[in-house]
């Protein structure tokens, strides 16, 4: 028996090896093929004649899907084979008035993502040609090429585009943080959430003086990015004000200021324990909740269970909020004594 069973094993463990052979050599030339097609021919893959017809192809203005279709084929064909007509036929097919034909334009020129092709996105996106979420992705995907170019659209006109140039500075930290601050007083909502979220990924005084000013926003939304942003650049420091937003009336603006306040940990207590004792119920809720997720609560039951401090606690959360606290810490002991 044993020897049979030996056999089996062997003949079990060579069949899994060959099947392992197999996928890796299966996965390995699936993705030098991908890598094969994405590679782009030199020019003179197309031949004078060829290159010719697509010209026109491109240059025309079909009324059918198909033409739509074999103009944008046509297009990106020139494009993978270098045609020196390429940047001036894109800029006729981002006119195009069917979305999906000025998005294949936009797509092309995030494949290219040459200097000029960068221009050309950025001018599609202050001008509207195309979607302008689209074009912002490739742009994204572009980074850090765009960079210093992305500046200027903080100052145009259309708050649409300023909306889109805040947000596409998020990953370049050293650029237009004067402009950006400037802009948590833009006159557009969206320019100002945008800016917002943007400064929260930065630094310094002059940043957390803006972010907390932003606090006060007159728009929900912008209290929303504000508290989450404040949080993070200023810490402990931005608690007492945070803190004010747990009686807000929303929701959102009200879990955004307890998430920023949890993660501050043990540092937010005292601004949190400041609000046990406000009129409003959302507040003092809100502090308990916390007190609770950052492990103060648990805390003082283990070490003090008759501690007047988580009675007020109590107090503030409600008497489901005591039996829950209760109940995690005899679930605590009952742990404890079955390791013992």
């Amino acid at each position: 028996m044993d020897a049979l069973a030996l056999r089996v094993a062997v003949a079990v463990l060579a069949v899994a090896l060959l099947t392992w052979l197999l996928l890796s050599l299966t996965v390995l030339l699936g993705r030098l093929r991908y890598d094969r097609q994405r590679e782009r021919p030199r020019s003179s893959a197309l031949d004078a004649r060829s290159a010719e017809r697509l010209v026109r192809r491109v240059r025309s203005r079909p009324r059918t899907e198909w033409g739509r279709w074999r103009r944008v084929t046509a297009l990106q064909r020139l494009e993978r084979a270098h045609h020196p007509a390429v940047p001036q036929l894109i800029r006729l097919v981002l006119h195009d008035p069917h979305a999906r034909v000025a998005s294949a334009a936009v797509r092309t020129l995030g494949d290219i993502g040459d200097d000029w092709a960068i221009d050309i996105l950025i001018d599609a996106l202050r001008r509207g040609q195309g979607s302008r979420s689209r074009i912002a992705a490739e742009l994204e995907e572009l980074a850090p090429a765009p960079g210093q170019r992305l500046v200027p659209l903080l100052r145009d006109w259309n708050p649409a585009v300023r909306f889109w140039g805040a947000t596409l500075l998020r990953p370049y930290p050293d650029l237009g943080e004067a402009t950006l601050i400037e802009l948590t007083w833009d006159p557009d909502p969206n320019v100002r959430a945008a800016v917002v979220e943007t400064l929260g990924t930065r630094s310094g005084k002059a940043v957390g003086t803006a972010l907390l000013a932003r606090l006060d926003d007159t728009e929900w939304f912008v209290r929303v990015h504000a508290a989450r942003a404040a949080g993070h650049v200023l810490g402990v420091e931005a608690a007492p004000t945070i803190t004010r937003l747990l009686a807000e009336e929303r929701w959102w603006v009200r879990a955004a200021a307890k998430d920023a306040l949890r993660g501050m940990g043990s540092e937010a207590v005292p601004a949190l324990l400041a609000m046990l004792g406000h009129d409003d119920l959302f507040a003092r809720n809100g502090a308990a909740e916390v007190l609770q997720d950052i492990g103060f609560v648990d805390f003082l039951v283990l070490d003090n269970p008759r501690s007047p401090l988580l009675e007020r606690i109590y107090a503030a959360g409600g008497e489901r909020y005591r039996d829950a606290a209760e109940a995690r810490v005899d679930a605590i002991a009952h742990e404890e004594a079955r390791v013992a």
